[in-house]
């Protein structure tokens, strides 16, 4: 499932993620309060990274100003 539509918008699912990561979070946390499979938020996670919408830091993940925008 994307998280990052075409036009590089973010899907409302990704949307949720953002809004949770108003604090640093792990991937099983996230997965946790998403209520989805770890594999689906590693997968979302892992996009993410990439279009610089969230960032990790360790073993944890915070929103970007470039994420926060797109909120």
């Amino acid at each position: 499932m994307r998280s990052i539509n075409p036009d590089g918008s973010v899907t409302a699912r990704a949307r949720t993620l953002l809004y949770l990561l108003d604090k640093p979070l792990t991937p099983e946390e996230i997965s946790q309060k998403l209520g989805q499979p770890l594999f689906n938020v590693k997968t979302s996670l892992r996009e993410m990274v990439l279009s610089h919408i969230i960032d990790q830091k360790g073993e944890r993940f915070v929103i970007t100003e470039q994420g926060k925008e797109k909120r």
